[in-house]
């Protein structure tokens, strides 16, 4: 049977890549077919001015796959770095990366049976990102097996594994050409840790500090390679931080026991022309659809390929924050009913904002949920969700299947950040390695915006396989884990700056708990393992973050969980730009709010800021009152939340409210009367003439380790910064 993954590793001859060849070929379902590598076109030079390729030693490299009996194929780069910034898009004409597109492209066609490409990225976004933009230009999966291993993790396992990989290149304080070039790795280690310690560099090479070459390792399986001749050249007399790189002017392939049966590698070299950027963007382009398809009926009904859908459209807006959602009904397909949520909700962000803004606003989505009718339709819709939303830098996402009432098939919610001059960072990491389950579309683990990170739905699925861990436990404990994985690289760790929390459980493994054995409940099993997130996780705040707990009709893999956390980062929503919290202002300003009175069995539970921001959840009790009692009481609740934080709708109208309801409704005419009611009687409490209601339909919800609400109602309420205080 032949592996998942067929697999080209990008080598430089250094020990990251090498590492990371070795820790693919050793998966049960992968194996490295062949190595490529990209080296100087003058071949006299030794090293090039790159952001993204280590050449010193390059030389040697044609060795690797006599050493190892795998092809090796090696193309001379053209480019340069020309585009430098961290996104690198489709491509840009001329820039280096265009030399990699074109290397794995002629990989792809000498050897078709090749997948996936491995990389020996560890920290490094710039690079991963653009290995990862040419893979999925290619239809290739990236794999990074090292990608945010710790830096001495590294170092013990090239000891362990036996790499042998002496230092090419040293540029870092506490490190000299005329001593440590030619040095072994393994030999300088304690060194190279005793130098991160003082000097704060990096003691694994990430931060440039040096680079190398592997002479030997259990992957050569039919040679070494030996220096037979070298010398170091110094590039740099810095008196704190010479520089300089080891010259290999001979070298021969020492061949091992067993090398003659063994076939030598073949060198290939790719001369291919670099495909222009224009050109494959109109080869890669698909046809649009046509006017014809697509004609406005009135407010809330679209003809989609001649079928009539209903569309129930939201939006709230502020100048600040943006809430779009739209559900879809009738006989047309999935994938007709996403791609007429995708333009109606378009037209409408264009008939609040006007053409040239919502041009900018749809990259600047920093959420996005998906519910489904039924989860068997994901692909279909995730095709055309790839076709509308932004792929690079795109925002998160949370996809959930849910039992709608009627036709519905599809909804889709969108957050926008509006504000022009809050900084967005979007983390999406592509590739298949230890750290967390890798993104592979236009969605990513987290958004960091406006004082807040959006991180995206987490399942307990093992990092490197994409594939569930068994048992109910170890799979919610492994999607709080790699919700953390995520929450440390956006610098808001889990446990310490966690604000809101919701917990999905799907209803095909609630069923399997009968109430009776609540604890072992997949909700409580997530709270637990959430609260000992926290528990261990210095958390910064008095306050415990907010916990909405739901239970859906499934989840993406059939999984039993998924965690979706927003988490304060930097001041917070509304605070200072730029500014690095020194425990004097978001923590010690934001507080949990006050316990209120009983109101007809509701509750409620906030956390805010004074005058910058609050967020509330409040649960309404199934209960035998009129529904339009417990409405009012909830609504009281959102607004005595808003007045604690000195949030007034009526005394400023650009402070941003978002407001969701999770409703257990059985019947169509109770959840639009529901929401209907809602939205209205909201709008009268907090003078908020122009607030919608976001609708999510759910099988059972709740907050913290309830789930018998009625409903759940999830408000969000900011300052913009100009208007603070």
């Amino acid at each position: 049977m032949p592996p998942k993954y067929a697999c080209c590793a990008l080598v430089s001859g250094g020990k990251d890549g090498v590492l990371a060849a070795m820790t693919v070929d050793a998966r049960d379902d992968a194996e490295v077919v062949c190595f490529a590598n990209l080296c100087p076109l003058d071949a006299t030079t030794e090293e090039l001015d790159s952001h993204c390729f280590q050449t010193v030693a390059h030389a040697c490299v044609d060795a690797l796959g006599e050493c190892a009996g795998k092809p090796l194929f090696r193309r001379r780069i053209r480019g340069r770095s020309k585009r430098l910034a961290l996104e690198y898009g489709s491509g840009e004409d001329g820039d280096e990366v265009e030399d990699l597109r074109a290397l794995l492209r002629a990989v792809t066609r000498a050897a078709p049976e090749v997948n996936s490409v491995c990389s020996g990225a560890i920290l490094s976004d710039y690079q991963r990102l653009r290995v990862e933009a040419v893979c999925a230009d290619l239809g290739l999966t990236s794999l990074a097996p090292l990608w945010r291993v710790p830096q001495r993790e590294v170092l013990r396992r090239v000891r362990d594994e036996g790499v042998d990989a002496r230092l090419v290149k040293v540029a870092a304080m506490g490190l000299n050409p005329a001593t440590h070039l030619g040095a072994s790795i393994v030999d300088a280690s304690e060194e190279l840790c005793r130098i991160e310690d003082e000097y704060g560099s990096y003691c694994a090479g990430e931060g440039g500090e040096f680079e190398t070459l592997v002479v030997d390792c259990p992957m050569f399986v039919r040679g070494r390679l030996a220096l037979t001749k070298t010398r170091a050249v110094k590039t740099s007399d810095d008196a704190f931080a010479p520089s300089g790189h080891l010259l290999v002017d001979a070298f021969e392939v020492v061949l091992k026991d067993n090398a003659d049966s063994i076939e030598p590698g073949r060198v290939m070299w790719v001369e291919d022309e670099c495909e222009s950027v224009d050109a494959r963007a109109a080869s890669d382009a698909s046809p649009s659809t046509s006017d014809g398809a697509f004609s406005a009926l009135d407010d809330e009904r679209v003809g989609v390929e001649g079928v009539e859908c209903v569309l129930r459209p939201t939006l709230t807006a502020s100048s600040i924050l943006m809430c779009v959602s739209v559900s879809a009904e009738g006989a047309a397909s999935h994938e007709a009913c996403a791609d007429a949520i995708f333009r109606y909700a378009r037209a409408r962000v264009v008939e609040r904002l006007g053409a040239a803004a919502a041009a900018l606003a749809w990259p600047r989505v920093a959420m996005t949920h998906v519910y489904l009718d039924d989860m068997s339709q994901f692909a279909r819709v995730n095709a055309v969700y790839s076709k509308h939303m932004p792929a690079v830098a795109p925002s998160a996402r949370a996809c959930v299947a849910t039992r709608f009432h009627d036709d519905v098939k599809v909804q889709i919610d969108c957050v926008f950040v509006l504000d022009a001059r809050a900084e967005r960072k979007s983390l999406h990491v592509q590739s298949l390695s230890s750290w967390a389950p890798a993104c592979i579309g236009p969605y990513g683990q987290c958004v960091r915006a406006s004082g807040l990170a959006y991180v995206a739905g987490q399942i307990g699925m093992e990092p490197t396989t994409l594939d569930l861990v068994p048992g109910v436990d170890a799979q919610l404990e492994r999607a709080t884990r790699s919700a953390a994985a995520v929450a440390d690289v956006v610098g808001a760790p889990l446990g310490a700056r966690a604000l809101a929390v919701t917990l999905y459980t799907n209803a095909a493994h609630d069923d399997a708990h009968a109430r009776s054995d609540i604890d072992a409940h997949p909700s409580r099993v997530m709270l637990r393992a959430l609260r000992r997130e926290c528990a261990r996780g210095d958390r910064l705040f008095s306050w415990s973050p907010l916990v909405t707990q739901l239970v859906v009709a499934d989840l993406p893999k059939n999984a039993v969980g998924e965690i979706v956390p927003t988490l304060l980062v930097d001041d917070g929503p509304s605070g200072e730009r730029g500014y690095v919290d020194d425990d004097d202002s978001l923590v010690g300003e934001s507080r949990a709010g006050e316990p209120l009175p009983d109101d007809h069995g509701v509750r409620s539970r906030s956390v805010l800021r004074a005058s910058r921001f609050a967020r509330c959840v409040v649960s309404a009790p199934r209960s035998d009152r009129p529904i339009d009692v417990i409405i009012a009481a909830a609504s009281r609740h959102v607004a005595a939340r808003l007045r604690e934080a000195h949030l007034r709708l009526d005394d400023d109208d650009d402070i941003a409210l978002a407001v969701r309801l999770y409703h257990a409704s059985s019947a169509r005419e109770d959840a639009v009367a529901l929401r209907r009611a809602l939205a209205s009687r909201l709008r009268l409490d907090l003078n908020a003439p122009a607030l919608d209601v976001v609708a999510v339909p759910v099988l059972a919800c709740g907050i913290d380790d309830d789930l018998d609400a009625a409903f759940v109602l999830d408000a969000h309420a900011c300052r913009p910064e100009r208007a603070r205080d």
